[in-house]
């Protein structure tokens, strides 16, 4: 008896068919098939889970993702097999400009950890404050250009500059507001740079400060008075920091007082120092699993798959993020900033994390 034919191979599924073009404010999200997204199944997944959940906090509400954070919801937190599954179930798009072009700037960003006294003592003497009660938002154009100012007598006048603030008349005024005391003049720098920070404390615990507020008077980059003063040659900050370090603090105050403006910081204790503060979303950061977006590019909190050049290698990054943040200088259809984690390490990355010819993809479900 002839043996039966082979079975013939089971038909592969059909792809399904790609949704249309999402236009943007900035820009459009084009849809394409998974195959684009280059070294995504190799993605160890580290931290995805707990960063999808909190990124659910903020899309669970919507209608679009109610069920995909419903699905996620009833994952256990190590279950990357039914995690790779469930992203899979979503739709690629690739974020290009309004002309196409797929290409766009990745910078870094990072939590500063400072070392810091809630009491004044040695050695941390240089204060870090909370807003004011006599701090005045105005209208400039109807106040002389005075934005943020304080009563004297019956006359509104610009809030105290940073040189101000140490003058004995200043000292008077701001005292009572400081929040914590740190042990470097230069992690005030970095902390208002950065928007927020955690200190710290001597008994082992720690707060984080996020900014509130400022005094109104224009930021101007500590670059600017070393060009002036020629004693540096176009620094970064980190040279900056180490020039500061390397000299006492009455040389470096007069730099210090170079840039006018104070940030003023609200703060809490820190609950989990695995994470970062909040970011736009309501939800904390997740080191090398967050990053800051456009919102009038990427939906906030949304899955992106990145892929740029490493700062410290010649290799690609590619590795799966969610847009939980956004910032003042993050704008553009293509344009990230990479949560790098907190500490100096993370800092240095950073600040090496310039890439002009980054990619993005963000995950949406499917319509």
């Amino acid at each position: 008896m002839a043996a039966p034919p082979p079975a013939a191979p089971a038909a592969a599924p059909a792809a399904r068919p790609l949704p249309g073009v999402i236009d943007t404010e900035v820009g459009k999200l084009v849809p394409v098939a998974w195959s684009e997204l280059v070294d995504f199944d190799t993605d160890p997944l580290d931290d995805v889970s707990k960063a999808f959940r909190f990124s659910c906090q903020y899309l669970g509400r919507q209608t679009s993702w109610a069920a995909v954070c419903g699905r996620l919801s009833r994952l256990a937190p190590n279950d990357q097999a039914g995690l790779r599954a469930l992203l899979h179930e979503l739709q690629p798009y690739r974020i290009e400009a309004r002309d196409g072009d797929p290409v766009g700037t990745i910078t870094g960003y990072f939590e500063p950890v400072l070392r810091g006294s809630r009491v004044l003592r040695n050695p941390y003497y240089y204060p870090l404050y909370s807003r004011p009660v006599d701090l005045i938002a105005a209208d400039p154009k109807k106040n002389q250009g005075v934005s943020r100012g304080r009563m004297d007598g019956a006359k509104l006048v610009p809030y105290w500059s940073r040189a101000q603030m140490l003058t004995p008349e200043g000292q008077k005024s701001m005292s009572g507001r400081e929040i914590v005391w740190v042990d470097d003049p230069m992690d005030d720098v970095l902390i208002e740079v950065q928007g927020s920070g955690r200190v710290l404390l001597p008994d082992g615990s720690a707060i984080r400060l996020t900014y509130i507020d400022h005094n109104g008077w224009p930021f101007r980059p500590l670059f600017q008075w070393f060009k002036e003063t020629g004693t540096l040659k176009n620094p970064n900050m980190v040279q900056i920091s180490q020039w500061a370090r390397s000299h006492s603090y009455e040389q470096v105050r007069p730099m210090l007082n170079s840039n006018p403006q104070v940030v003023f910081f609200k703060w809490e204790p820190v609950k989990d120092v695995t994470v970062g503060p909040p970011g736009a979303a309501g939800v904390p950061l997740v080191p090398m699993r967050s990053i800051a977006v456009d919102p009038k590019s990427v939906p906030l909190a949304a899955p992106v798959w990145i892929d740029f050049k490493s700062p410290i290698s010649d290799v690609q990054y590619r590795r799966l993020v969610f847009a939980h943040d956004t910032g003042g200088a993050i704008k553009g259809a293509v344009r990230a900033d990479y949560f790098w984690g907190f500490g100096q390490q993370a800092g240095e990355l950073a600040a090496k994390t310039r890439q002009t010819a980054g990619r993005m993809w963000v995950l949406l479900p499917r319509p």
